[in-house]
């Protein structure tokens, strides 16, 4: 079952070819003395027809051809999702054993779970999603693994980010290796290729960072960072903000936060059964 997060994927330009319809006309007959000549008329605009929709036909097969065309070069490459097969392998086991509910007090609970599969999406059962998509633009797709419940009755179905998997040429990492997502610190993604990581330490404190994947494919770089931190005073909370360590205003803080969210296209989410 495929979940559409709106906005994601790429969308093949449906290609549109003007058809040249041939039109033949009829022949002048000569009628004999005082017969017309009905039956050649007939013959000549019956074979005027059959030209026509000949052409019409060959046309039409053409323009299908040249949309098969179109549609199998935007086809992902195989080799940029294989990469992923072990790491999807131990969701679908932990999807179809139940999240190893039954071995919850054994101590051979923990060990159970794939190592690649983090700590906050094993805490409760619920759906589990993947999609692919190429984050930086350089031809190797990321794998995002995603969560969530209601999803069939939900038309507007958003899964929560879980992890972000990219390839460094011989194995499959964590873009954020030292980050657990979940729901204190989850992450977004945009179409300019930023990823944005936002956090809560406390009620007190949150804060929101943008990175790109570096030139290796795999390392994230940080672009930018934002806090916002609240104390006290008497009764009332006060906040400072912050921008890469430099004190800004809160109107700034949201202004500038707001200037890297760009949409996403179309995602195709898949369902782990």
């Amino acid at each position: 079952m495929k979940i559409k997060k709106t906005p994601k994927a790429h969308i093949a330009t449906a290609m549109v070819l003007s058809t040249t319809f041939l039109f033949v006309g009829c022949g002048t007959n000569t009628p004999k003395e005082t017969v017309p000549n009905v039956v050649e008329e007939e013959t000549s605009n019956n074979e005027s027809l059959v030209i026509e929709n000949d052409r019409k036909e060959e046309n039409q097969y053409k323009n299908i051809t040249n949309k098969e065309d179109v549609t199998d070069n935007q086809k992902i490459p195989t080799e940029n999702i294989n990469i992923y097969n072990d790491v999807l392998t131990q969701y679908r086991d932990m999807v179809q054993n139940d999240f190893y509910v039954n071995l919850r007090d054994l101590d051979t609970y923990e060990s159970s779970f794939g190592e690649d599969i983090g700590f906050e999406i094993r805490t409760h059962k619920q759906d589990i999603y993947y999609t692919f998509y190429d984050i930086d633009g350089n031809g190797t797709m990321e794998l995002i693994i995603a969560g969530g419940e209601n999803a069939v009755s939900n038309p507007t179905f958003s899964p929560w980010n879980y992890d972000l998997y990219g390839y460094d040429g011989t194995n499959v990492v964590h873009i954020f290796p030292e980050m657990e997502f979940g729901y204190r610190t989850n992450f977004s993604l945009y179409d300019n290729g930023v990823i944005e990581v936002f956090y809560s330490g406390s009620a007190a404190e949150s804060g929101v960072d943008f990175y790109r994947i570096s030139t290796d494919g795999f390392t994230p770089e940080l672009m930018d960072s934002f806090t916002a931190v609240g104390h006290l005073e008497g009764e009332e909370p006060v906040f400072t903000y912050s921008q890469n360590g430099n004190e800004i205003t809160e109107e700034e803080y949201n202004a500038n936060i707001q200037s890297y969210k760009i949409a996403l296209t179309e995602l195709d989410w898949i369902q782990i059964q």
